[in-house]
């Protein structure tokens, strides 16, 4: 009967609070070209998420600004977004085919400081201004879905 109430209280203890949203999963890119292809058939912006995993600013951005845009754009597709971890030998496919890793795509990207979220066409064409950094945590939120609107309406306007 103890092993039981252990049980019961630890059970308690790792449930999510009452009203919690389950966490989001951000995918890695590995094939941009393709991200491309469905970027384009979509008419859709993909954002660039560049990151490192011991960067708090990234979590930061991770955890307070992503998860309700991404549920949002679970149930109406608004952008695609895919992560880079800038320190990364991890290989990813090129928005024009090229085989490279995640560190070497950064740096011709000229990215050295995370987070640093960039919002692209499906050629990988800038279609928004770079939020670059976390300075202003007040307004992230508005200039995160501002960036989005911007590139999603450059897209829906192109011939």
């Amino acid at each position: 009967m103890r092993g039981l109430r252990i049980l019961a209280l630890a059970t308690l203890l790792f449930l999510p609070p009452a009203g919690a949203q389950p966490p989001v999963t951000l995918t890695a890119a590995r094939d941009l070209r393709a991200d491309g292809a469905q970027a384009r058939a979509q008419r859709l912006p993909i954002v660039l998420f560049f990151e490192t995993a011991d960067c708090a600013y990234c979590r930061q951005v991770e955890e307070q600004f992503l998860p309700e845009l991404l549920r949002d754009n679970a149930r109406r597709p608004m952008f695609i977004l895919r992560t880079i971890d800038i320190h990364s030998s991890r290989p990813v496919t090129a928005f024009d085919g090229t085989g490279t890793d995640m560190r070497a795509f950064a740096a011709r990207q000229q990215v050295r400081v995370v987070p640093h979220l960039r919002f692209v066409g499906p050629d990988g064409e800038t279609l928004a201004p770079d939020l670059v950094g976390l300075s202003t945590p007040d307004f992230y939120a508005g200039y995160l879905e501002g960036a989005i609107r911007t590139a999603r309406d450059k897209l829906r306007t192109a011939p």
